[in-house]
């Protein structure tokens, strides 16, 4: 069997070594936790890789037989080629036989082609320790622009979140991915080419192989092709039910009230464009054609809104979770902020409720450490140090940024904090550094009608904290009825880390504090 011809076939099959965070340009291999032609399953742990921060487990992203590349102890580039997963025993053994391979291999197009058309791959990122593949939400580039190393060349959304995703090295760009496509980690997602030259060299063979690929055997197609051809193949899976349509022909559609699930696409791989969009009003009378649907829509889960179900399921049948609530008279938290408020520009920063009641919980912690604390199957770990989780409703779904240390923090340095965090969140900007490592988590539905609610807690977190919306409404306030502020507070906690006795004093502690506002700035 041809060398090409193996890499071909195998190029969805390699393992490649994955980017363990955003600057992160190679890793080593520290051992492999298998052996050369081993039969491994997905998720088995296969190597340890030591990253410049920490050594973290390494999991197979698919079944098969296992070739070894990589050495203990090799220092392999984010995305080279650590290994390859053959699907039975004779291709594993047409893999051993091609020794070619494991030196010229090591990236998802071979050195031979790389050095031809002087290009850089431009791969899909790991963005987590489990992560394998994530959506290429927009470009921020087009075909044959020059670009500079640092530049954002496109929106990157994985389980977690969308975030921007910045170019490797200098060059002119070829794009391989479309917006919209699901990527495995460590796919060709783009090229980098250095000069004209190689950017149309680059053009020509993804050209060639796009237009040939219909009516060349397998035989006649060059080593070059075969290996363009393999990456354009493997590299993405468009998501199920969305339309793919250029930018300027969803604005055509949004101005014009035309479907585009009704369209159908001239641009590559069947993309709508704009003529598409001008080309579907009747000529005669000017009427846009549009047909009323009544049929069931299916929305296809992101890999956020997969992440929330599967973690918000998880939490629910691993946890012995229990509720309780309490409404609390906030009426002179209600006043404290609004003399704050007035002082924003003495304070640097303008308080809100919810910096109230965070800087609040975070105090109730100091004197209730279990609520700071999580369990595991031979201990219970309280934590000497508040990481504080705020649940933050995004347009693309539900995120728990992290402000770290809160406990260290003044109100007026928490307030700057969980301002930054939420803008970042709420304009797509986090990392996974800022999503881990969270303690304890508070939740605020303050801007919803929403009363009372029984939030989940996150695991292996012990006890989240969840506010209802600020009501005026008649209460009894010093033997007299009265309008008051009322708000209802609520606590899930995890009842394996502590019993009803103690979130009974942790609600005391928050109800004191709320009331009394001063109590806990004093703290």
């Amino acid at each position: 069997m041809p060398v090409e011809q193996i890499a071909v076939e195998n190029m969805s099959m390699k393992i490649v070594m994955p980017k363990t965070g955003l600057t992160n340009t190679e890793n080593m291999l520290d051992t492999w936790s298998v052996s050369e032609g081993d039969a491994v399953k997905k998720g088995q742990v296969l190597a340890e890789i030591e990253s410049e921060k920490t050594t973290m487990p390494f999991e197979s992203p698919a079944d098969g037989i296992i070739h070894l590349i990589a050495k203990n102890g090799d220092t392999v580039a984010v995305a080279g080629v650590i290994a390859y997963l053959a699907d039975n025993k004779a291709e594993y053994d047409a893999m051993c036989e091609k020794k070619d391979i494991t030196a010229t291999d090591d990236s998802p197009a071979s050195a031979d082609v790389q050095t031809k058309l002087d290009a850089t791959e431009v791969v899909m990122p790991k963005t987590g320790l489990t992560n394998t593949e994530n959506a290429l939400d927009a470009w921020s580039v087009s075909e044959g622009d020059t670009v500079t190393k640092g530049q954002v060349l496109a929106e990157i959304e994985s389980e977690k979140t969308t975030m921007p995703f910045e170019s490797p090295s200098d060059g002119i760009i070829h794009l391989v991915a479309k917006e919209g496509d699901t990527v495995p980690v460590g796919n060709v997602i783009a090229y980098l080419a250095a000069d004209k030259a190689g950017y149309e060299a680059v053009c020509k063979i993804c050209n060639t192989e796009s237009e040939s690929e219909s009516d060349a055997a397998p035989e006649s197609t060059t080593a070059a092709t075969s290996v363009i051809s393999s990456i354009r193949h493997a590299k993405a899976v468009t998501k199920s039910g969305r339309v793919i349509a250029s930018p300027l022909a969803r604005k055509r559609a949004a101005e014009k009230g035309v479907d585009l699930s009704l369209l159908t696409g001239s641009g590559p791989g069947g993309r709508i464009v704009a003529k598409d969009v001008e080309a579907y009003q009747t000529p005669v009378s000017g009427i846009i054609q549009t047909t009323e649907s009544r049929e069931p829509e299916h929305i296809p889960l992101t890999p956020i809104r997969k992440a929330i179900a599967r973690n918000m399921f998880n939490s629910l049948h691993s946890m012995a979770q229990t509720s309780d609530s309490v409404e609390l008279d906030v009426t002179k938290l209600m006043d404290l902020r609004k003399k704050l408020v007035e002082k924003q520009d003495i304070l640097g920063t303008k308080i809100t409720i919810n910096d109230l009641l965070s800087y609040a919980a975070v105090k109730m912690i100091k004197t209730h450490p279990l609520a700071n604390a999580s369990y595991t199957d031979t201990e219970i770990i309280s934590y000497p140090f508040v990481n504080l989780s705020m649940a933050v409703a995004t347009d693309y779904g539900l995120t728990s940024p992290v402000v770290r240390d809160a406990d260290k923090m003044s109100l007026v340095d928490l307030s700057k904090a969980l301002h930054e965090i939420t803008a970042k969140a709420r304009n797509k900007k986090l990392t996974a550094d800022d999503q881990r490592d969270g303690t304890f988590t508070l939740t605020n539905m303050g801007i919803f009608p929403v009363d009372d609610f029984n939030p989940i807690l996150p695991a292996p977190q012990s006890c989240i904290i969840g506010f209802g919306r600020c009501m005026e409404k008649p209460a009894v306030y010093q033997g007299e009825i009265c309008i008051r502020t009322m708000m209802v507070l609520s606590v899930t906690y995890d009842h394996r880390v502590f019993d009803g006795g103690e979130v009974g004093s942790i609600m005391k502690t928050m109800k004191e504090y709320l009331e009394n506002p001063e109590l806990f700035l004093v703290q």
